[in-house]
């Protein structure tokens, strides 16, 4: 055992050692400082979720606030409870999170203790995981989506979960179905994809050469097509989605062949953007710090809490006013089915300016309830659209609410985005 251990940190030394990744500069270090504050800020006021992603990003950081990380630790593990003695939505990917930051944190994730319970959320990502691939089986397609298969995946082979790797080898194949959505490459879902086969070549040693090769296959493809949606500036598919992307490059980074990423680009890109609030959302921040510290989730299972100090000294950040200007605008609303092409509904509105899209249906669903009605649930990246006109968006069919700026999907959620006068604001029901 002691060993296999001793093996697994000397491959992990060699990967750092030859790794693209990049960490902040001393100059840069206030930014990391100013995002550590502002997601502790949001995901800590008065009705925010508890946000098992943030919890992460908090202990893959270099300084830390203990006593902020302990009391997000306590409200994911009653939630954990809550969901299950409650029978309450649970998914894959959410399981796997939760077990994720239970780990970074120290927490045994088999042995999760809140509400009068003790849960073994690995046991309970296992069976998670394994309904997914029944479900795969039988129609074709997950519970849930390939980015929750990714999370899945990296958390299971982290925590030494059960899982079969030549299965989980011939499940992240490429095809356009699993890591395309509304016809665009999805870098999110292929970097998540990659930690998690990377994870796997690195930890298990008993890997038949048939599935090595195929997992081999599958890293270079998904590599290949996360590059093809780098810009100029180095932004990789669009900011949001950059430090998932980076994390992917960082430890794959034998599959690369030198000067086709430069990581400092990307990242001196992304760190420029922190002022202008671009990573302000918790979620947005959460996914980003990681690869601002050099840090990515494989290194979840070598974190050691007992080496963290208490130094992340808690900020008064100024308020940022969101209020809305008295100037009215008009935009242009229109719902429509793509998929069974059974309603297509437009209207013009009037909103003021400063109005995220949210509020645009808000105002189109009170000037006509029976065209314009909409249901939504709260998540940790804010309102998630789930049906329109009644017609609800099923993961098991592959289908949703897609948000788009006449053709162009919003990089932004409803809550989040800002409409402009004259604007074409779509909501589609569409298939990914």
């Amino acid at each position: 055992m002691m060993r296999a251990v001793l093996g697994f940190l000397f491959l992990l030394l060699i990967q750092r050692q030859c790794c693209f990744g990049c960490a902040v500069s001393e100059e840069q270090r206030p930014q990391v400082t100013y995002l550590l504050n502002q997601m502790i800020r949001s995901a800590t006021a008065p009705g925010a979720l508890p946000n098992p992603s943030v919890l992460l990003a908090l202990q893959l950081a270099q300084v830390h606030n203990n006593r902020t990380k302990h009391m997000l630790l306590q409200r994911i593990a009653q939630d954990a409870a809550d969901r299950v003695q409650n029978g309450k939505s649970f998914s894959s990917g959410q399981v796997a999170l939760y077990a994720l930051a239970h780990q970074a944190s120290c927490s045994d994730p088999r042995k999760v203790s809140a509400k009068g319970t003790t849960l073994d959320l690995v046991q309970l990502l296992e069976k998670k995981f394994k309904m997914e691939l029944e479900n795969i089986q039988i129609t074709g397609n997950p519970l849930s989506n390939y980015y929750q298969l990714g999370l899945c995946v990296l958390t299971l082979c982290q925590l030494q979960g059960n899982f079969s790797v030549s299965k989980t080898a011939d499940l992240f194949t490429p095809d356009q179905k699993k890591y395309y959505l509304g016809g665009h490459f999805s870098v999110d879902i292929a970097s998540v994809a990659v930690l998690a086969q990377v994870c796997i070549q690195t930890t298990e040693k008993s890997m038949l050469p048939e599935a090595n090769g195929t997992i081999t296959a599958n890293i270079q493809y998904l590599l290949n097509n996360i590059l093809e949606q780098k810009t100029s500036d180095g932004v990789i598919g669009n900011l949001y989605s950059t430090g998932e992307a980076m994390q992917a490059l960082s430890v794959a980074s034998k599959y690369l062949t030198p000067g086709l990423w430069s990581c400092p680009q990307t990242l001196d890109k992304v760190v420029s953007e922190i002022p202008k609030g671009t990573f302000d959302h918790p979620m947005t921040a959460a996914q980003l710090l990681p690869a601002l510290e050099d840090r990515t989730y494989l290194d979840v299972s070598r974190v050691n809490c007992s080496m963290k100090k208490d130094d992340l000294i808690l900020t008064i950040l100024p308020t940022i006013s969101h209020s809305q200007s008295s100037n009215p605008i008009t935009v242009m609303y229109t719902v429509t089915d793509s998929v069974n092409n059974s309603f297509t509904d437009s209207t013009a509105l009037c909103v003021p300016e400063g109005s995220v899209l949210f509020r645009v249906m808000e105002v189109a669903q009170e000037k006509d309830p029976n065209r314009f009605r909409f249901t939504y649930t709260n998540t940790t990246w804010g309102p998630y659209i789930t049906s329109v006109q009644g017609l609800m968006a099923d993961d098991s069919k592959r289908t949703y609410w897609q948000l788009l700026s006449g053709e162009t999907p919003l990089s932004k959620g409803a809550g989040k985005y800002v409409v402009s006068d004259g604007e074409s604001l779509v909501v589609k029901f569409t298939t990914y």
